[in-house]
């Protein structure tokens, strides 16, 4: 069955889903502290292997320094028939700091930015929880961008700035 299938039926509520496709993980908000949300662009498992015009889906993942939890996958289906696709693509993971994904336009681009969403292109096929771990290293020594997500404070973004360049 195409991802998309085994996606669609996941999210309607059937529970005959492939092995391919990971499970979504119980969250309450505040149960992580000092995560961010990662959307994931995707077309099959959990990979980084899409294009963010015509993807299937987004895996959204909540990522702490470390803890990772798939929190949600959302389907692109309806997005073909929007006026504006790329926006309504944005606006389905609007609760996201960080987008990774395999390519992506320059207009596309823009409409993630405008939603304050970071986009990072790994531009080979990645394993999602292989990116997810190597994104956890930068809690150390986050840039402004990912402190300002992380919630920190002014004086402590411009103390990071300070220390680390």
């Amino acid at each position: 069955m195409p991802w998309v299938s085994r996606c669609s039926s996941y999210l309607w509520g059937d529970e005959a889903e492939d092995e391919d496709l990971p499970e979504i993980l119980p969250y309450k908000d505040g149960e992580m502290p000092d995560s961010i949300r990662i959307a994931i662009v995707s077309n099959s498992g959990a990979l980084i292997n899409g294009h963010f015009g015509s993807c299937i889906g987004f895996l959204v993942y909540q990522l702490a320094q470390d803890a990772y939890k798939l929190v949600d996958i959302r389907s692109t289906i309806e997005a073909d028939s929007s006026e504006d696709r790329n926006l309504f693509r944005a606006n389905l993971f609007k609760d996201c700091h960080v987008m990774f994904v395999q390519s992506i336009g320059g207009p596309a681009a823009a409409k993630v930015i405008r939603a304050d969403i970071y986009p990072i292109k790994i531009p080979e096929v990645t394993e999602a929880i292989e990116q997810l771990k190597e994104f956890q290293k930068v809690f150390d020594a986050p840039p402004l961008w990912f402190a300002k997500a992380l919630g920190r404070s002014v004086e402590e973004r411009v103390r990071f700035s300070h220390d680390y360049g």
